[in-house]
């Protein structure tokens, strides 16, 4: 499922839907305007008014004289496999949180339930598929010797899933809901998953990375350290030095200039308690403090996302 990209329009007739529950009526069991109606509180006329737009935006198609769902309304559909999803479930809940500003503003946002949870996979599953070749060959091409390789974060696994693809072993850290949900895309490939409470806690994760068996020969992080705070991303660079090969490489994917950097920036005070978009200048002082040398900064090439990257000197 591809990304889809809705207009502001569309996602509020698509949120008062949801808020009315015409959008679950609509998907399971009404068939007409005066089913709508029936359902739910909507009038005669505003059930047809709202058919007659979700039928134009392609949601809805007439067949023998009822309504069916369309393949764009799957995500609001199917739920146990992410990659059915698709992005638009996940707007619809940051368009949630973003109409009850400024509340979250002043204090912790609201924890993420279990749809929210999966609705953000659907969404990082839906990524278009050379966006993904295009980050993991941005990372690949610093280390293609790489053997092991540990994704921070990284679920549903759409990377990792290509790092192995490319010849190397990956070990992919994310939460256990966050790996449980994604088991539909995980279960059948060869991408080892380890479930810890905070991904980027490596020490909480793998130990002190003392001995070669806690070691990699590079440690990813992709569109996942904007949603951890300055503290938690300074640990995180301590803990990677540690659990790095001689000669390992270090690797941060992520959105911090423009105005994809004003959506990721969004996201993390919508989503996180303690994520904000940082910048180049802050991952090249975070990695210089704790002994990396000389990082590189790139964009990489055909999407929005930029490269940090350093190599732990032997």
């Amino acid at each position: 499922m591809s990304v889809d990209h809705p207009s502001l329009e569309t996602l509020l007739l698509l949120r008062a839907a949801r808020k009315t529950g015409a959008l679950e009526a609509l998907m399971t069991t009404a068939e007409t305007p005066a089913d709508l109606a029936a359902e739910t509180r909507l009038t005669e006329r505003t059930a047809q008014v709202l058919i007659v737009a979700l039928e134009r935006e392609g949601f809805l198609t007439a067949v023998d004289g009822t309504l069916e769902p369309t393949n764009r309304s799957l995500g609001f559909l199917a739920k146990r496999d992410v990659r059915s999803i698709g992005s638009l479930p996940h707007r619809l809940d940051l368009l949630d949180r973003g109409l009850a500003l400024p509340e979250p503003l002043e204090g912790a946002p609201p924890m993420a339930t279990v749809a929210d949870t999966r609705n953000r996979l659907g969404a990082a599953a839906a990524r278009e598929e050379a966006a993904v070749r295009a980050t993991v060959t941005a990372v690949h091409r610093l280390a293609p010797d790489a053997g092991r390789l540990l994704e921070i974060g990284g679920a549903p696994g759409r990377h990792a899933r290509e790092f192995v693809a490319r010849g190397c072993s990956c070990t992919l850290v994310d939460t256990g809901d966050r790996l449980e949900a994604s088991d539909a895309l995980l279960a059948h490939s060869e991408v080892d998953t380890l479930a810890t409470p905070v991904p980027s806690d490596l020490s909480l994760a793998l130990g002190d990375g003392s001995t070669a068996a806690d070691r990699f020969d590079l440690i990813v992080s992709i569109d996942h350290l904007h949603r951890v705070g300055p503290a938690g991303n300074r640990q995180f660079f301590a803990d990677a030095i540690d659990h790095l090969s001689p000669d390992g490489w270090i690797a941060v994917v992520d959105r911090f200039e423009g105005s994809a950097a004003t959506r990721a920036a969004v996201e993390a005070l919508l989503e996180t308690a303690a994520g904000r978009v940082h910048d180049a200048e802050c991952y090249r002082e975070w990695l210089e403090a704790v002994g990396f040398h000389e990082p590189v900064v790139e964009p990489v090439p055909g999407t929005d996302r930029h490269l940090v990257a350093a190599r732990r000197e032997s």
